[in-house]
C-alpha cells in the first residue's frame, strides 16, 4: 500500500469515527444513563473543528472533493437520485413485474418439482 493510500485511508477512518461519535452524542444526549459517555485523549481538532465544517459544507462539494481525492467507489454507477430524495421504482418496473409474472407457474399448478416429490422420486 503506498503512503498516499495509507493517508487517505486514515483520513476516511479519523473522519467517520469523530462524525459517528458527534451523532452517538446527540442522540444520547437526552437519554437516561448510569454514566458519562467514553471520550478518548485527542481528537479535539476533530471534533471542534473538522464536524461543525462537515455538517455545513453542502453535499455536491463533499462529492467534489471525494472524486478529486481519489476516495470514491470505481466500477459501479452512482445512483440516479440525489440525497434526502425519496426512493421510486424504475420507470420500467411494471414491464418488469408483468414479463415476471407471464412465466411465473399458477398458483395451484403444479411444478415438476412438487411432481416429483409426490411420487417420491
Amino acid at each position: 500500500m503506498s503512503s498516499l493510500s495509507g493517508a487517505k485511508r486514515n483520513l476516511r477512518e479519523r473522519s467517520e469515527k469523530h462524525l459517528r461519535n458527534a451523532v452517538l452524542s446527540e442522540l444520547g444526549r437526552d437519554e437516561p444513563s448510569t454514566v458519562e459517555p467514553y471520550k478518548g485523549k485527542g481528537g479535539r481538532l476533530w471534533s471542534t473543528l473538522f464536524v461543525p465544517v462537515y455538517r455545513r459544507v453542502p453535499w455536491a462539494a463533499k462529492e467534489k472533493a471525494m472524486g478529486a481525492l481519489g476516495m470514491t467507489a470505481k466500477g459501479w454507477k452512482a445512483p440516479e437520485r440525489k440525497p434526502g430524495e425519496p426512493w421510486r421504482p424504475p420507470a420500467d418496473m411494471a414491464d418488469r413485474v408483468q414479463a415476471l409474472s407471464a412465466t411465473a407457474p399458477k398458483a395451484g399448478a403444479a411444478t415438476p418439482d412438487a411432481a416429483k416429490a409426490k411420487r417420491g422420486s
